[in-house]
């Protein structure tokens, strides 16, 4: 699998798959997730960079918020 040496990089704990221009992460909502499309593989590579290698999943937003979702559970 094509995919899997980059995956393994991937700290984020909502990551679910990934596409050559998609990242689908959990949804906000239970049992659904969040689709994130790129214009092209340079910018997904940029943002799993700058996010998704990161403990917690650096800045993205929608790591933040599924964080804040489960400390307010």
């Amino acid at each position: 699998m094509a995919n899997k040496p980059i995956e393994a990089l991937i700290k984020c704990p909502f990551y679910l798959k990934l596409t050559e221009d998609t990242i689908t992460c959990e949804g906000y909502i239970n049992n659904t997730c969040m689709l994130t499309r790129f214009k092209n593989s340079e910018q997904k590579k940029a943002h799993m960079q700058e996010n998704c290698f990161l403990e917690n999943g650096g800045s993205c937003f929608m790591a933040k918020s599924l964080f804040r979702k489960y400390d307010e559970e």
